[in-house]
């Protein structure tokens, strides 16, 4: 009787992230990936080139060691596998042989692998799923039930690293660090590599390459996206083989919007290179990094591509809960020294935010609003506990401070209190022309005064009259009649008559948009 196994890693980013360095990061997340996917590198090339960077067999090559023709993939790919067997007996000998490979090579990696037999699930058309939900449900119990892990390992030991084991020796930390640099270089920064020939796009895996040289700002832009409603369209499918083809699709069409986007953009700025660094593009999760004045812009961009390549998929509409894929982006706007573990929990965090809005916005007949962006400027890890409050109330007045997370995928540009992303764009392309009419001493101004209170902003806006005019001029012209002289979103909240600052988000993100050949965008 067949038997089934699903191999899945908890605590992954703790794993990914547990070294300083990015090249290492990037080399962590590989190792996920080697030890739960099959990997599209061939097994011979894989003799020759990666497993002298790994400290263990990739599953496939394992499989194929030790269980060659007893052993069938279903389903491979985000960090998961599921693994059919001939009978229980192999299957068991799989789980204890290679939890144990891992273990020895990996102590830090929390690997899971839950088993079903064929003969637990009734023979019905939605076996296959009925086996999948199985085996999630199995690991998911494995998770619970884990021993609690002590961070440091310190018997006798006079000097311990980072993770909490001991420093190895010099020389052996060097080679350690030239093969995980080789297996980073050949299977994940490669394919950009060959994607991007013949562009000025350069893919890198040094933060310091993102560093200014001219005394510039030296910001990144960490880039989060997720896709919506996946689990929503997965629980349509019923079988493996559905599953596989549903998976590549999705794969297929984030990778290419991914390429797409940093392709066109590429040709629109007037940096000599586009740096960028690949740190994740497994099914409908992305996160990459690049030059900060390009980070929104270029999130958006990919979203819009991943819209519009999934229209009319022959493989993805059936499953699909409207006419396209849609996602949410989180960016991190941080020093390109900033801990990078650290800036990209903040861009997750933004993401979920900007996911979260999906469940609350309620459009009106005919629209959609399932798209969103969010973004923060990460100065220091102190100054992100001590941010501005994102609403004030006084009395029967409530002042709102951010339009954020902007919609991507709606039409009109406000609709039910959300803001338009193409609309604050070309807001923000018409300020950055209008350099000689609204200055930026006056913009800073402007910035200081906002969290005064209502009167104080007024009168400010008030005293600066041809600078104040000329940016109410833009606002009210990009979001039309739904702003009033003052620049706020008016609205009733209950009690309370609501007052949002249209202008305080596009001041923040103004330095960190870079200005595009021709002052054009097709926000």
């Amino acid at each position: 009787m067949n038997c089934y196994v699903y191999l899945d890693v908890s605590r992954k980013q703790e794993f990914i992230y547990k070294d300083s360095k990015l090249k290492e990061n990037l080399y962590n997340s590989f190792v996920i990936k080697a030890v739960t996917e099959k990997l599209t590198v061939e097994c011979e090339e894989l003799d020759r080139e990666i497993l002298q960077g790994l400290k263990v067999n990739p599953l496939q090559k394992y499989l194929n060691d030790n269980f060659q023709n007893q052993y069938c993939f279903e389903y491979s790919g985000g960090g998961n596998s599921i693994i059919r067997f001939c009978d229980e007996e192999k299957a068991i000998h799989f789980i204890k042989g290679y939890s144990f490979e891992i273990l020895k090579a990996y102590p830090e990696l929390e690997l899971y692998i839950s088993m079903v037999n064929e003969n637990e699930v009734e023979s019905e058309n939605d076996k296959d799923s009925k086996i999948r939900k199985k085996l999630i449900e199995r690991a998911d119990k494995l998770k619970d039930s884990r021993q609690s892990r002590f961070k440091r390992w310190t018997y006798g030991v006079e000097k311990i690293g980072e993770n909490g084991k001991p420093v190895e020796k010099g020389d052996l930390k060097e080679k350690d660090s030239e093969d995980s640099e080789k297996v980073v270089q050949i299977y994940l920064l490669e394919k950009y590599n060959e994607a991007f020939k013949d562009t000025k796009i350069n893919v890198t895996n040094k933060l310091q390459d993102y560093k200014d040289h001219n005394d510039g700002k030296s910001y990144i832009g960490v880039i989060t996206i997720d896709g919506n409603k996946m689990g929503d369209m997965v629980g349509k499918i019923n079988q493996f083989d559905e599953l596989s083809k549903f998976s590549k699709e999705i794969d297929k069409v984030y990778y290419s919007s991914l390429i797409d986007e940093l392709k066109e953009y590429s040709l629109k700025i007037k940096d000599e290179k586009l740096h960028f660094t690949p740190v994740l593009q497994a099914g409908d999760d992305i996160c990459l990094i690049v030059k900060a004045e390009h980070a929104i812009e270029i999130a958006a961009g990919i979203i819009r591509r991943i819209k519009e390549t999934s229209k009319n998929n022959e493989v993805l509409k059936q499953y699909m809960v409207q006419d396209y894929l849609t996602a949410c982006a989180g960016v991190a706007i941080a020093r390109y020294s900033y801990p990078f573990f650290e800036a990209v929990k903040v861009s997750e965090h933004l993401c979920r935010e900007a996911k979260e809005i999906t469940h609350l916005a309620k459009p009106s007949p005919g629209e959609l609003k399932n798209s969103f962006i969010n973004w923060e400027v990460v100065q220091s890890q102190v100054e992100r506990g001590f941010k501005y409050e994102q609403c004030v109330r006084n009395r029967d007045i409530k002042e709102i401070f951010h339009i954020k997370p902007l919609c991507v995928d709606q039409e009109n540009p406000v609709s039910d209190g959300i803001i338009n992303y193409g609309a604050f764009i070309k807001a923000i392309r018409n300020i950055q022309r209008e350099k000689e009419t609204i200055s930026n001493s006056f913009l800073e101004g402007l910035k200081r005064h906002m969290y005064g209170g209502i009167e104080e902003y007024r009168l400010f806006l008030d005293t600066i009259k041809e600078s104040s005019e000329n940016l109410r001029k833009i606002i009210k012209d990009k979001f039309k009649n739904e702003i009033d002289d003052y620049m706020f979103l008016t609205g009733e909240d209950k009690d309370s008559k609501t007052y949002t600052y249209v202008i305080n988000d596009i001041l923040e993100i103004l330095p960190f948009i870079s200005e595009i050949e021709g002052g054009k965008s097709d926000g």
